[in-house]
């Protein structure tokens, strides 16, 4: 009694009716690096069995000679990072002091306040004198920039009349000193004092 040869089913690849039909079979997803493959006929005892090639390696023999360059470059990467992170840290710290700055400036609230008179003191002004005066904790400081000299008080008023007083001591003082005497900047205040105040007596 003959057996009819059942269809041959080969998973992921042909089906065949034909015993003599050679099949060429390799299990898909697997990697066999070197190993061979091989075509068969039926799976009987007189199988023909021969090798149908290889798969290509899906790696490098010398992968190994490449890790010290890789490496490498992942070290390049972390540090560029860092410095980007360090960058970007210094940046915020400028930015959080000049806000700040602005914010102390915004807070400051700074008139220019004109001298016009010495009145009842015995001196003439010659030309009128620009003070600023801003507010500080706990009071006020007024000052004469181009003279260098500089008060402060309580309120604006307090502030500007003991400026005011300040600015005649400091005339009549550097007055009375002989020029040698003066060093270079307490010359340069007198200098500037004279174009402003003259003393009536």
């Amino acid at each position: 009694m003959s057996r009819s040869n059942p269809k041959t089913r080969i998973p992921g690849r042909l089906e065949s009716d034909d015993p003599d039909e050679i099949i060429e079979w390799a299990p898909a997803g697997c990697d066999f690096g070197e190993t061979q493959l091989w075509s068969s006929g039926s799976f009987g005892s007189s199988s023909t069995v021969r090798p149908i090639g290889s798969l290509r390696r899906e790696y490098v023999d010398n992968w190994a000679d490449s890790v010290p360059e890789l490496v490498g470059k992942l070290a390049s990467l972390i540090e560029e990072k860092k410095k980007q992170e360090i960058q970007f840290n210094l940046l915020q710290i400028a930015i959080s002091e000049f806000e700040g700055r602005i914010h102390r400036l915004e807070s400051i609230q700074t008139k220019i306040i004109p001298i016009d008179s010495f009145a009842p003191e015995p001196y003439n002004l010659l030309k009128t004198i620009l003070v600023s005066v801003h507010s500080v904790e706990g009071g006020f400081n007024a000052g004469w920039f181009d003279a260098n000299i500089h008060s402060s008080g309580d309120n604006e008023e307090e502030a500007a009349g003991n400026l005011k007083s300040l600015i005649l001591d400091f005339f009549d003082s550097l007055s009375n000193e002989p020029a040698e005497k003066l060093g270079p900047e307490p010359l340069r205040q007198l200098a500037v004092l004279k174009e402003y105040i003259q003393n009536k007596s």
